[in-house]
């Protein structure tokens, strides 16, 4: 598909797989038997009602929450083992800035944690202040975060999972808490940002819309308990435009997608 990342191998590997993984509190089972293989370099959107887990799938798939049954692996390796190296960064929609440090500072922050533990910490071909300009930040390095809007905000959190350079994105709702304009703009920030790294994203939201304008693949979960609905290929052209949305094709998708979710 034009427009996919440059550097996703033509080779079949997987960033993240999932094979019958349950997640359980108590009695109550939040998730059941997901079994899902997420290709290297794909850009995933996870879709369904409240309550039916896409925020726990994160959790488990960054192994802050383990599986009660079942098994999770990212590119072939135990969470834990993904997690120590560093395979995997999360971005939550709070975008949790040290308001003391400056945007390049709290970019930078991972690095020096790295340091302070003797923890070898891969560091990126980009330095914080590229990735800061990658996000569309430059001249913004010095400003501390009550000096960022919302979005700028959230910039400086995904420049900041990008600075060890992992090779899978988790996304909890980023961009929900932004007014539709800026929700806009970053979506199509996140897709070039997401062409020039090649990293494999995992996306939760509330927006079909969204959903759609992001994905190459929407996981649909439905509730009681978290399960798999349905994986829908969005097969639109990259790269996409806001005015996509206007387009019969993508209507399509919308009220297929709006269907499966009233299944759910």
């Amino acid at each position: 598909m034009d427009g996919s990342p440059a550097h996703k191998q033509e080779s079949r590997v997987i960033a993240a797989s999932l094979s019958s993984a349950s997640v359980k509190f108590g009695e109550f089972t939040a998730l059941r038997d997901i079994s899902l293989d997420i290709e290297a370099g794909d850009f995933w959107t996870i879709l369904g009602p409240s309550g039916c887990g896409k925020s726990t799938m994160l959790r488990l798939v960054s192994d802050l929450l383990p599986p009660a049954t079942g098994t999770v692996e990212i590119l072939g390796k135990t969470t834990e083992a993904a997690r120590l190296a560093r395979e995997f960064a999360f971005v939550f929609q709070d975008a949790t800035l040290l308001p003391w440090r400056s945007a390049l500072k709290n970019v930078a922050l991972p690095l020096e944690i790295g340091r302070k533990r003797g923890i070898d910490i891969p560091v990126g071909d980009r330095t914080p202040q590229e990735l800061l300009e990658l996000v569309g930040l430059k001249g913004r390095e010095n400003a501390l975060p009550h000096e960022l809007s919302g979005g700028m905000r959230q910039r400086v959190a995904i420049a900041r999972a990008l600075v060890c350079q992992p090779k899978l994105l988790l996304m909890d709702e980023p961009f929900g808490a932004l007014d539709e304009m800026t929700r806009d703009h970053l979506n199509l920030q996140l897709l070039d940002i997401w062409k020039e790294t090649g990293t494999t994203i995992l996306f939760v939201t509330h927006s079909i819309p969204e959903a759609i304008f992001l994905g190459q693949k929407v996981l649909m979960l439905e509730a009681n308990p978290g399960r798999v609905k349905e994986v829908v290929e969005i097969d639109l052209p990259m790269p996409r435009h806001i005015s996509l949305r206007e387009q019969p094709e993508f209507n399509v998708y919308c009220t297929r997608l709006r269907r499966l979710l009233e299944e759910c």
